[in-house]
């Protein structure tokens, strides 16, 4: 079973548990505690973002609503997830980390899905606005043709009601092309700050996992590494920032803070400085 069929399977498992759980059905509730353990233990499975979206943008509005349900981020505000969660105490961290991705992922899908929806919803409120001034318009020419007396002064009006509607239609494209171009910078920022983050605790815990015996060096060796980290991640951050800026507003240019950008060198400066002088400690003590 590849990853995109073995996704679909637990979403629906998901969304089945939520349709069905008020039934008393038995065993149902020891089923998706067996199926959130299984979950837990497929590392692969819960990375898989690209196949998590696809499959919850194509899902119908019920099931969408269920979903969001047994996240416990709908309307109804009665999930399942996180009480299920707390019976689970045999998992181990790694089991818990697995689960807290693929509940991210999740979740931030589910946001992003209502966010397309909703400005299309107002996109399309003002495409019909704009059809019905259109309509009105079509209406008003129909009448000049029976009114030849009145066909100068008339068409002065609808030559500025055709403009102003032609104007709505330029905005309403804008407006299409704006929401691609957000949606696409937004999935970028996120997607990336959450490989940046993960990827920097996990820096963090591989260190910190070989310093079995804590000393001066060890922890000025830390003490380095976290300040040149800090610097990069920085950098990391600003760089898509700048990308998302140019992204919504084509030629303009990011504004970087310059306080906040000297406290984030200093501090770094500060922490690898530290480093070193521990270890030269620790190097002069072993002398």
């Amino acid at each position: 079973m590849d990853n995109e069929i073995s996704i679909d399977l637990f979403i629906d498992i998901f969304i089945g548990y939520t349709k069905n759980k008020d039934n008393g059905a038995l065993g149902l509730y020891e089923s998706i505690k067996e199926n959130l353990m299984t979950l837990s233990t497929l590392s692969n499975l819960c990375k898989e973002y690209s196949d998590i979206s696809k499959y919850i943008y194509n899902l119908s509005e019920e099931d969408f609503k269920l979903l969001k349900n047994f996240f416990d981020i709908g309307d109804e505000k009665k999930g399942s997830y996180n009480g299920i969660l707390e019976d689970l105490k045999e998992l181990s961290v790694d089991q818990k980390d697995n689960l807290k991705r693929f509940e991210r992922h999740v979740k931030l899908s589910c946001h992003q899905r209502d966010y397309i929806v909703n400005n299309f919803t107002k996109v399309s409120d003002e495409l019909k606005n704009v059809k019905g001034e259109i309509k009105d318009t079509e209406n008003k020419v129909g009448n000049l043709t029976s009114n030849v007396s009145k066909a100068s002064d008339e068409m002065g009006k609808n030559r500025r009601d055709f403009d102003k509607i032609t104007e709505k239609v330029k905005q309403a494209k804008s407006k299409v092309n704006g929401i691609y171009s957000e949606f696409v910078g937004i999935l970028g920022v996120f997607t990336a700050l959450s490989f940046a983050l993960m990827g920097s605790v996990q820096v963090f815990g591989n260190i910190l996992k070989n310093i079995n015996t804590p000393n001066v060096g060890n922890i000025g060796y830390v003490l380095v590494v976290g300040g040149v980290y800090l610097l990069l991640i920085y950098l990391v951050i600003m760089t898509l920032f700048i990308g998302m800026k140019k992204v919504f507003k084509e030629g303009s240019e990011y504004q970087f803070n310059r306080a906040f950008t000297w406290r984030i060198i200093g501090t770094s400066a500060v922490l690898v400085l530290s480093g070193l002088g521990l270890i030269v400690i620790h190097e002069f003590c072993l002398t």
